[in-house]
C-alpha cells in the first residue's frame, strides 16, 4: 500500500468492509425472488449491487488519499449542486416514479437517487461552516437562523418527493453536529417545538402518515391493511428464532414482505439467520458508532471532528431508523439499511463518505 493510504484507521475500515460483505451475502438470498420477477434473473439485483460496491470501493480508496480539506473548501458549491440535483426527479422525462414517490433518475438501467448525495454534501457543508461562525452561547441567534433555513429547505425538498426517512436522518445528523459545534442547550427547546409542529403539519397534509402512526401504536389493528407491512416484518423476525430458518430459506421474501431486498432486508436477514447472527449484525453498527466517536474526539481540528462525527451519526442513525421501524420501535419510514439494502446510490456515496472519514483519520492526535 502506498504512503498515501497508510495511517488510516484500520479498525473503522475493517468494520465497514465487514458490513459490505454481510450485505452481499444477505442480499444474494433476499433479492432472488424480487429480482427474478422484475428482471427475469434471480441474480440481477445482486449483480447491480456488486457493480455499485466495486464503484464505491474505488471511490473510497481514491478519497482516502485526497486531503479532506479540499472538499470542505468546495462544500458550499457541492451542496448547491446537490440541491439542484435533488429537484431533477420532478422534471418530466428525467425523473422516475416508483411506489408513488419521485426520488430517482433513471440512468442506463440504473436508478440514481439524488437524496443520497445531499446526505454527504450537507455534512461537508456543516463541517466547513460551523467552526467558522461565532456561536452565541446565550441565544444562538447568530447561527440558528441560517442553520434552520438551509435545513428547512432540504427537508421541504425531501418531503415533496416524499422521502420522510431521509429527512429524519438528515435532521438528526445535522442537529447533532450543530450542538457538538457549540450551540447553546436552550436552542434544543426551539428545535423540539419546531419538530413537533412539523410532524403535526405533515400529518395534516398527508393523512397516510397518521395511519402509519396509528399502526405504530397498534400494529395488530389492521393486519391486512395499513398494518400489513409491519406485521409481516414482525412475523419474519419472530419465525427466525435463535438460529433462523437457514440461509436462503426465507418464506417472507416470496411476495409476503414488501421491499424484501430493500428497506425490509433486515427482517429477511433475521428470518434466515436468526437472533444470534442478527445481534452480531447490529453489533457491527454499534462498533462503527463507538469507533467513529473515538476518532472524532481525537481529531486535530474542529472541521475534522465534525466531519467524522457527522458521517458516523449518519450511518448509525439510518441503521437505527431502519431496524427500529421493522421491529415496531419506530413508525415505518422507508429508509435503507446502510451497506446492506439493495440500492447502488446509497452504497456508492456511503463508501465515498467512508473514504473521506478515513482520510481525516490519518491526521488524528495519538
Amino acid at each position: 500500500m502506498t504512503t498515501a493510504f497508510r495511517r488510516v484507521d484500520s479498525v473503522f475500515l475493517s468494520l465497514i468492509l465487514a458490513l459490505c460483505v454481510a450485505g452481499i451475502i444477505i442480499l444474494s438470498s433476499a433479492s432472488s425472488v424480487e429480482s427474478f420477477q422484475a428482471l427475469g434473473d434471480p441474480n440481477a439485483y445482486l449483480l447491480k449491487q456488486a457493480i455499485a460496491l466495486l464503484i464505491g470501493l474505488g471511490a473510497m480508496f481514491i478519497l482516502m488519499g485526497l486531503d479532506y480539506r479540499r472538499w470542505l473548501r468546495s462544500s458550499k458549491l457541492l451542496l448547491v449542486a446537490s440541491l439542484v440535483l435533488l429537484f431533477t426527479p420532478f422534471i418530466p422525462g428525467v425523473g422516475s416514479e416508483l411506489l408513488g414517490a419521485k426520488r430517482w433518475i433513471a440512468v442506463g438501467g440504473f436508478f440514481f437517487q439524488p437524496a443520497e448525495v445531499v446526505k454527504l454534501t450537507f455534512i461537508l457543508y456543516l463541517a466547513a461552516w460551523l467552526p467558522k461562525i461565532r456561536l452565541d452561547r446565550e441565544s444562538g441567534k447568530q447561527s440558528l437562523l441560517p442553520f434552520a433555513g438551509v435545513l428547512g429547505f432540504i427537508v421541504i425538498a425531501l418531503l415533496l418527493q416524499p422521502d420522510l426517512g431521509t429527512a429524519i436522518v438528515i435532521v438528526g445528523t445535522s442537529v447533532v453536529m450543530y450542538f457538538v459545534a457549540g450551540a447553546p442547550a436552550k436552542v434544543f427547546a426551539w428545535i423540539g417545538i419546531a419538530l413537533v409542529a412539523g410532524v403535526l403539519l405533515l400529518i395534516q397534509i398527508a393523512p397516510y402518515r397518521a395511519a402509519r402512526l396509528t399502526v405504530f401504536l397498534n400494529p395488530e389493528g389492521d393486519t391486512q391493511g395499513s398494518g400489513y407491512h409491519i406485521n409481516q416484518s414482525l412475523l419474519a423476525i419472530g419465525t427466525g428464532g435463535l438460529f433462523g430458518r437457514g440461509y436462503g430459506h426465507s418464506l417472507q421474501k416470496f411476495n409476503f414482505l414488501p421491499e424484501a431486498a430493500g428497506d425490509s432486508i433486515f427482517a429477511i436477514a433475521a428470518e434466515e439467520l436468526g437472533f444470534i447472527l442478527t445481534v452480531g449484525l447490529i453489533g457491527l453498527y454499534v462498533a462503527v458508532f463507538w469507533r467513529g466517536v473515538q476518532l472524532s474526539r481525537r481529531a486535530a481540528e474542529p472541521a475534522g471532528k465534525l466531519l467524522i462525527l457527522g458521517i458516523t451519526v449518519w450511518f448509525t442513525l439510518q441503521a437505527f431508523v431502519n431496524m427500529g421501524a421493522l421491529t415496531s420501535l419506530l413508525p415505518l419510514t422507508g429508509e435503507p439499511l446502510p451497506f446492506i439494502s439493495n440500492g447502488g446510490t446509497s452504497l456508492v456515496f456511503s463508501l465515498a463518505a467512508v473514504g473521506i472519514l478515513l482520510n481525516v483519520s490519518k491526521s488524528l492526535r495519538t
